[in-house]
Formats: C-alpha cells, structure tokens, sequence
C-alpha cells in the first residue's frame, strides 16, 4: 500500500511564476480556457474509500495536498482538512500566502505534520518578477495562518521555502529575520524549471537562445554539475516513500512534474496497490535508460537540498 499521495484539490493558482506550468499558463491566458474545479468533501470521501477499501493507500496515509495549484483557494479546505482528521489521515500542505484560506469551519489541526510557505524573495520587487503578489500582504497572511492554525492545535514543521535567483540574494537575511519572527523555519533552495518545458530542452542543449539568455539572468544553473558529479550520493539522498500523484480530477499522473494534461487512468478504475504500480511500472520501461531523464530526476529534487550555509544561516 502507497503511504503518500501527492495531489491537487482544485485546478487554479493566483501566481504568475515565470519558470511554473500553471505560472507560465497563467501569464500566457492559457488557464483561463479551462472553467474553476473545486474539490469538494465528498468527492474526497469517494476517492479515500476508494483508496482504502481496495489497500491502495494505508489507512494512516499521508496527502500532500498541493502539486500544481493553490490549496487556500478551495473554498472546501477547511471540510477536506476536517475529513482527514476525522479518518485518521495526516496532510502536508503548501501556499503561496497570497490569500488565506477561510478558517471559520476549521476544526483541530493536529493532524497537520507541515506547512510550508513558498516565496520567490523578500521584497516588493521580487514579487513583481515571480509570483505577482503585494508583498506586505503575503506577509500577513503568513502571520495569520500560524496564528490560526496553532490555535487549533497546530504542532508540525512550519517553514519557508525561499527561492534563490540571482536578483534576490541579498533579501534572504531579511526573510530570515521574518521568519524567526513568526516561529518559522528557513530553507532556502536555487529556483529551477519546474515543470514548464526547458527542462530537457536545457539538458539536452536545444534551448534557444533567448530563453537560454533569459534564464541564465535569473536562474542559477552551477550546481547542476556537482548533482551529476555525484549522482549516485544525491540519488541515495532523495529517496522518498512510495508515493501516487494523483490530478485533481482523481486521475493518476506519471509525476509531480505533470498535472491533468497528461493523465494515464482514473484511479477509480484500478482496484488494488498492484494494478497502481503496474501503471507506474510501465512508464517508467516506456522512459528506458535515457540518461536524461536521471538528469531531471536530480535537478527537480535539488528542492531537498538547503542552501543555507551558503549564507551562514543554520538549518
């Protein structure tokens, strides 16, 4: 049985991150062709019974309920976030802060293990680059999201995801100072493509040249040779539980770096954790041995890797 499942509860993002799918999707009006999807309490209710009466998941499994999209848009949250507590599952969110969610239904939140807040920089400019947000209020609304979920019993990892480009180095002491000072943790990592296309294109050297000028203005790319150098250490270092990805729509996905586009089947016509696996074993032969996709496995992981001491700051 799976332990983790990694899904969307809704098909829409306020961010307009420029190295994002939905970013990119967003900036271009591509997203605007597709009407608001909302998961509600008892599609998640179908799709858990489905999960668990056919030992796909284990009972305790844990969701990590973002992939894609914003979870604090979903005006169901705080029922799905309620179900799973009620049933014994535990979640593991992230968001942007560019809104908070509506908490005035939310019931104890101990089941929560994490809550990470993704920001592209510490300052009104950054913002303009990446997500599009006004800055100040990010800010409170990361402070009103801690204040309310500990006042409902909220004991897990709370941290910031600060995004290294090259135009904001010098913020990251500020969001340090910030995020000490709402009890937050730190953990700073070098923005990547994430899921928007030049990924392989990168690697395999066919980028064209003007979004290889571009990127290379924003984007660290050095690191890229110390993950190959010592592929087999990193590899080790990124192993993850078994987990599903699963779209919004209850479809598996091959991956996290894909979302409904790319569907493969409803995980409502498969029957059993060997039916799944059977699914994800055969895309990764269709995949083979190509070199490059170990490439991208790495450099889409490197999120794990803290780059704090890069800055003197502790983990």
């Amino acid at each position: 049985m799976y332990p983790e499942i990694y899904m969307d509860i809704l098909n829409k993002c306020n961010a307009r991150c420029k190295y994002c799918l939905t970013g990119q999707a967003n900036r271009t009006g591509y997203s605007s062709r597709f009407p608001a999807y909302y998961m509600d309490v008892r599609t998640f209710d179908r799709l858990a019974r489905h999960m668990l009466d056919h030992q796909i998941m284990t009972p305790d499994a844990l969701f990590h309920i973002y992939n894609w999209y914003e979870p604090t848009l979903n005006p169901h949250l705080a029922g799905i976030l309620n179900y799973m507590r009620e049933h014994g599952l535990r979640v593991d969110m992230s968001t942007n802060a560019g809104r908070c969610m509506d908490f005035s239904g939310l019931g104890d939140c101990g089941h929560m293990e994490s809550i990470l807040f993704s920001m592209p920089g510490f300052s009104q400019s950054s913002y303009d680059r990446i997500h599009g947000f006004d800055f100040e209020q990010v800010k409170q609304n990361i402070r009103t999201t801690m204040k309310e979920l500990r006042q409902r019993g909220f004991k897990g990892d709370a941290y910031i995801n600060f995004h290294l480009y090259q135009f904001n180095l010098g913020e990251i002491y500020g969001a340090k100072a910030f995020a000490d000072s709402v009890g937050l943790r730190l953990h700073s990592i070098f923005a990547y493509f994430n899921g928007s296309g030049e990924f392989e294109p990168y690697l395999r050297g066919t980028l064209s040249a003007e979004e290889m000028k571009d990127a290379t203005r924003e984007i660290f790319f050095g690191h890229l040779y110390e993950l190959e150098k010592h592929a087999e250490k990193y590899l080790e270092q990124f192993v993850e539980p078994e987990s599903i990805t699963l779209s919004e729509f209850c479809n598996v996905i091959p991956g996290r770096g894909c979302n409904d586009e790319s569907k493969v089947c409803s995980i409502f016509d498969l029957h059993s954790y060997e039916e799944v696996k059977a699914v994800y074993d055969s895309l990764a032969a269709k995949r083979g041995n190509d070199p490059i996709y170990r490439q991208i496995h790495l450099w889409a992981h490197s999120y794990k890797l803290s780059m704090n001491h890069l800055f003197g700051i502790p983990d």
